[in-house]
Parts: C-alpha cells; structure tokens; sequence
C-alpha cells in the first residue's frame, strides 16, 4: 500500500464485519443478437432520420454493436433458465425473494411457480418486487438485503432474481444506448464463504419525470458527476482510496460515459469493468452479469476489493463496496 493510514484502513476494514456476502451467481443470455443497425432499421420504418455518421459515431463513442434477443423463452421460462443451475449448486433455504426488473412485469408469484414448484427450499418464501429505481434496482434490493440481514442474522439466505424483456424493439435502441434481454440470480448470505460486502450507498428521490424534457436533458449531462459522488462517498465511508480498490464494476452504459468518470476521478479507465460491446445495456443484470465474467476472466482476485456501480434515469444512483 505505501502508507500506514492506508495499510491501517485496510486492517480495519477487514476486522469490520460484513453484512452479507454475494455466495453464487448465474444468469441467462440469449443467443440471438439485436444489432445496432436492426434497431437503426426499426427507426427508420418509424419515420426517424438517422445518418450513417450518426450510426458510426454511436458504435465508435458509446461501443454499442449488439445486444441479446430473447425470441423464444417467456419470461417465466427466462427467470428458470438463470435461477436453476444457482438453486441446483445450492440448498439452503430462502427466506426472501427479492424480484428486480426494469419493465413492468410487477410482483407476480406466477413468475415463480414453476420454480417453486421444483425446488423446496423456495417454498414459504416471501417475494418482493423492486423495479422503482430502474437500472439501480439492483443495488436498492442489496441495500435491503443489509437491512434484512443485520435484523436478523439467521440461517436463511436472500435470492435476488432479475429479468428483462424488452417486447417492443424501439424501446431497444435509444440515443444513448443498445438495451438487451437478459435474467440472472444472486444468491446472498449473512456467513460463510463468498464476496463479503461492507458498504451499501444509494442516492434516492425522483429527480424528474420521463415528460420533463429539460430535466432529462440535465441529467444526461450531469450524472457523471453523481457517479462520482457516490464512488467517492462509499470510499470516504470505509476509509479507502481508490488505489486501493481493483475494479470498479459498472453498467454496460456508455464507454464514453465511463471515459468521463475515470477523468473526473482521475483514474484509469482499466479501472473500469464493463461488457458494453459483448452485451449491450442489460439494465436489471448488467452488475450481476459483468461480476460474473471479472470473476471468470480472473480481472478479480481473492481479497480483492471492488465497488459495484449504477444509475437509473430519475437520478436513481446504485454503490456497493465488496471484497471477493
């Protein structure tokens, strides 16, 4: 580290118990791709103009090409395909569902039955439905989860599930970024083995609505600044520097959006672990699904520590603070 302050805050870090720790991932992705230029396409029928230089500069800036597709599976069947080979690996039982989803699916218990039909350890658990908080609904479950686990520390453990199904292609592709359908599974635990977490921060409040043209309009331009703030807020509440961090794992928004952060926290963009090109935007699994691919690329190490980052429109802002 090079610092006894630092080398002190890690120590101290570590001593500090942690309110639960990420036990198992798993996701689903389909194999059919929507491209940029099949979303370019859909716009064009609609009656929008869009140039070849707009098209290229999109790709190049913001490294959009494709996204996954559902064409076949239904959500439920979409939820299963993500959630079985967790609950196959794992048996210990679920006190709480948490359901993110981006779209407006709802809390729907049907979405579960088949799976709570097949596996035991589902059945009595209570389900939850987070979805308020748009692409930042993720970190608002963990953020529950810290809650949860800190009243009471049991033996049960916390399944945060996430699905998106985009139906209507021009919802796919927008000004700012390609959006692809997805589902994923997260299994969190109070103990034991796993990436502990130690910090949760979210930003709350509806900063404007989706009718509010200039208050989207400041937001787009703005947020980097909040992404910012909250890196440096969960920092500043563990008594770390970013050099101490390894990675900060990101949504699949735009690379040039985490071009800007890295320059306004004068960082190196390595620093930042994000799938844009491979996947697109997947807003309900971009964290759960990026973590995945850092823990299997080996970009994560054990005792590595990591922050997770997201923003939903409204000023929704996501951060947690992990060790693998």
């Amino acid at each position: 580290m090079g610092n006894a302050v630092a080398d002190q805050a890690l120590t101290g870090l570590q001593n500090k118990q942690a309110h639960f720790s990420i036990a198992d991932l798993s996701y689903y992705i389909p194999e059919p791709q929507f491209s940029v230029r099949d979303g370019v396409a859909h716009l064009r029928r609609q009656g929008m103009t869009i140039t070849e230089a707009q098209i290229e500069a999109f790709q190049r800036d913001y490294g959009f090409t494709q996204a996954p597709f559902e064409t076949e599976l239904s959500v439920e069947e979409m939820i299963a395909a993500a959630c079985t080979p967790l609950l196959d690996r794992n048996s210990l039982p679920i006190q709480v569902l948490m359901f993110v989803n981006g779209g407006n699916w709802g809390l729907q218990h049907n979405l579960f039955k088949p799976l709570i039909d097949k596996y035991v350890t589902l059945r009595g658990t209570d389900i939850y439905s987070i979805g308020k908080q748009t692409c930042a609904s993720f970190h608002m479950a963990l953020r529950m989860a810290t809650h949860l686990f800190d009243a009471s520390r049991d033996e049960g453990a916390i399944l945060i599930v996430a699905v998106d199904k985009l139906s209507v292609n021009s919802h796919k592709l927008t000004e700012f970024y390609l959006c692809g359908d997805s589902a994923s599974a997260c299994l969190l635990t109070p103990y034991g083995a796993g990436h502990k977490t130690y910090e949760v921060f979210n930003q709350d409040g509806y900063v404007y609505d989706q009718s509010n043209v200039e208050g989207v309009a400041l937001f787009n331009t703005t947020f980097f600044l909040g992404i910012r703030g909250a890196i440096q807020s969960i920092l500043k509440q563990a008594k770390l520097s970013l050099d101490d961090v390894k990675l900060i794992i990101g949504s699949n928004v735009s690379l040039k959006a985490w071009e800007t952060v890295a320059y306004l926290l004068r960082a190196p963009l390595e620093k930042f672990y994000v799938k844009t090109r491979e996947v697109g935007h997947l807003p309900s699994s971009d964290i759960q699904y990026n973590l995945s691919q850092a823990i299997a690329e080996g970009a994560l190490k054990q005792g590595d520590y990591y922050i997770t980052i997201n923003v939903g429109y409204g000023g929704f802002m996501g951060c947690a603070l992990h060790q693998y």
